[in-house]
């Protein structure tokens, strides 16, 4: 149909709210451009604008066994992808997994930092976000070609992260393999902030 010359912008201006919105959230150039479908120089004329300085160069963060160097790490890991697989599709074009995607990373933020004895670690980070949003991309990337998967912990009843090639028959999640020290603080809000994360805390993506 002849639209009289004009250009629709509203799709490509959905890409540029999104791509400022991964960008103060602190997300990479090749993250945005990943999850906006836009290109590297189009990516970095928005990060000038939106931080006013050059974006950062460098790779980044990629740590296949991230998740099982510490049990902080993998509750952090298991809130967050536990969202990504409640709420995200893969079958939705780039710019709505994108949408999703930073709408999930939103929800992370907020369920973490309602956190009311954050251990030590969790403490040292601003609202006690210790995945950041590049390492959650390099994280749902990983889920997404089952590098990851999620098992149930019998102790706990809550679902926690292995990689695919460690054992199959975990039983127990990390934190219920740690009930010491700091680690027993954290296993009294382990099944909220994780199993039941939309549920207990009545959070859905869309409210927000």
């Amino acid at each position: 149909m002849d639209n009289g010359g004009f250009v629709d912008l509203s799709h490509f201006g959905a890409e540029l709210m999104l791509a400022k919105t991964l960008f103060d959230y602190g997300a990479r150039t090749p993250v945005v451009c990943a999850l906006c479908g836009i290109k590297r120089k189009t990516a970095t004329r928005i990060y000038r604008l939106a931080q006013e300085q050059a974006p950062i160069k460098g790779m980044l963060p990629w740590d296949p066994h991230w998740i099982s160097r510490s049990t902080i790490n993998n509750l952090h890991a298991s809130i967050f992808l536990g969202l990504i697989q409640d709420y995200v599709s893969v079958s939705v074009n780039d710019t709505e997994f994108g949408l999703q995607f930073c709408n999930a990373y939103t929800l992370y933020c907020r369920i973490v930092a309602r956190n009311p004895k954050p251990s030590n670690r969790e403490a040292g980070f601003e609202h006690h976000r210790v995945l950041d949003i590049n390492r959650a991309w390099q994280l749902t990337r990983q889920f997404h070609t089952s590098a990851l998967h999620f098992v149930m912990c019998l102790c706990c009843q809550s679902r926690f992260l292995i990689p695919r090639q460690e054992d199959q028959h975990a039983s127990r999640c990390p934190v219920c393999e740690n009930k010491t020290g700091s680690v027993v603080g954290n296993h009294r809000i382990s099944r909220p902030f994780s199993q039941n994360a939309g549920k207990t805390l009545a959070i859905r993506l869309d409210r927000y």
